[in-house]
């Protein structure tokens, strides 16, 4: 119990900095200077992680065993890309919330060096994307909005931690369980709560 709680706060710790770090507030000058409709899209999220005590402990051996469950995992369920989850949940938060701009949803997630013909959103599941050893989901989201012109015009970061949220936790046998039935749920929820953090502080600068 010790070492979870201590891992915790590690994890917690390097969020918050790096969240600190990540946001840049929009202007409604810059807002009202892009050009519409904003092209929506995501880059392909990375593979869900399944750390485990061992690997923790382990080292080397550890990430291997670390490795290899995710590989497992990932073929016995079918994941959704939380990206696109993220994307489009945040669309559709935003125009329930009233005073959106036109929003195109792009079909297919992009490529880095993707190249827009005017304003973009951009969403990227980050490095914090796996199911806790503790048996909570972690997931890392960055936005970042651009111009027409590719100046980045807005950035945040947003962090979700089952845990720290008071989530049932569950064995990674339970999220598994049902053709990945809980873990679905949970990365829906998670996106949920993610999109609407990022709607939030949009509408906050837009309000000043």
């Amino acid at each position: 119990m010790l070492m979870q709680s201590r891992l915790f706060g590690v994890l917690i710790a390097s969020a918050l900095v790096v969240s600190g770090c990540a946001r840049q507030a929009m202007t409604r000058q810059d807002f009202e200077s892009a050009k519409l409709p904003i092209s929506v899209a995501w880059l392909k999220t990375r593979d869900l992680r399944t750390p485990t005590w061992a690997g923790l402990v382990l080292s080397i051996y550890g990430a291997y065993l670390d490795e290899k469950s995710a590989e497992k995992m990932k073929k016995e369920i079918v994941v959704p890309d939380m990206g696109f989850e993220v994307a489009s949940r945040f669309m559709s938060i935003w125009r329930e919330k009233g005073a959106a701009p036109e929003m195109v949803l792009l079909q297919a997630p992009i490529e880095n060096d993707h190249r827009f013909p005017g304003a973009s959103i951009v969403f990227k599941i980050v490095e914090q994307f796996y199911i806790g050893a503790d048996g909570g989901l972690v997931a890392t989201c960055r936005i970042t909005m651009k111009d027409n012109s590719g100046k980045t015009i807005h950035k945040n970061l947003e962090w979700f931690n089952g845990f720290s949220l008071g989530r049932k936790r569950r064995s990674l046998n339970e999220f598994k369980a049902d053709n990945g039935k809980l873990l679905i749920e949970e990365m829906k929820f998670a996106s949920q709560y993610i999109a609407d953090k990022f709607v939030k502080e949009i509408l906050v600068d837009l309000s000043k």
